[in-house]
């Protein structure tokens, strides 16, 4: 009778020792992007639209884990998924800046690891007046919300076209505009002027380094009588490391 017992406990002993797992916890994950870009589209001055970029984490490879976790160095609430339920795991950033994620990999024995990846959210502002004669400034900040790195640099793609007055007809003139660069004391750092003569366009490219603080871009109306439209390409670019 005791040896029938004995063996009943080693049995049950051997069937419950694959519940938990001894297997080492090693964690692989992997960013479907680290480098991602964040849009504001504005017309006639209004911000319109404000489109977020989405990183999606991949667990799949990771042996053993029952639970998996992303923190980000913003202060958001951590997310959480089971394993069970499947191995990706997104994130939306709606700031530009660079972010610090910790993924985190935990197994049925309360073991866990972790890998830190950095993503690089850089920041696109697409611009569009029209019709207007007195543009408005496009202000900007290349200061990260939520602290870190600074960025690199700004560059900026302008154009401002002088249509026809009456389409397809002309009747208009030429239009002397400037564009300018303008740090918070209404100080100039750059600055280029042109003619947009009717019916045709003008466009200034530029980089620039000082991302410390709030800017402005403006167009100036110099001279002439005709309505122009203003479009302007903004990005704010944090470069990866070397």
């Amino acid at each position: 009778m005791h040896r029938s017992l004995l063996l009943v406990f080693v049995l049950l002993s051997t069937s419950l020792a694959g519940c938990v797992s001894d297997e080492p916890l090693v964690l692989e994950v992997t960013a479907s992007e680290t480098e991602v870009v964040v849009v504001e589209s504005y017309q006639n001055g209004v911000l319109v639209e404000n489109t977020g970029a989405t990183v999606t984490f991949d667990f799949s490879r990771t042996a053993s884990a029952v639970t998996y976790t992303l923190d980000v160095s913003d202060g958001r609430e951590a997310v959480e998924g089971l394993a069970e339920e499947g191995s990706l795991l997104n994130l939306t950033f709606e700031a530009h800046g660079v972010y610090n994620v910790t993924a985190t990999a935990i197994d049925a024995k309360g073991r866990q690891t972790s890998q830190d990846i950095a993503v690089r959210v850089n920041l696109r502002i697409e611009w569009e007046e029209e019709g207007t004669q007195d543009p408005t400034a496009l202000a900007f900040d290349p200061l990260p919300q939520h602290g870190g790195a600074m960025a690199d640099y700004v560059t900026v793609e302008s154009i401002v076209s002088n249509p026809d007055l009456i389409e397809n007809l002309g009747g208009g003139r030429e239009v002397d505009v400037t564009w300018r660069i303008v740090d918070p004391l209404g100080g100039t750092c750059q600055q280029h002027s042109d003619v947009v003569h009717e019916g045709e366009s003008a466009a200034w490219n530029s980089i620039y380094f000082n991302t410390y603080e709030t800017h402005e871009l403006d167009v100036a109306y110099d001279n002439g009588q005709d309505e122009i439209d203003v479009r302007h390409t903004l990005l704010v670019v944090y470069e990866a490391p070397a």
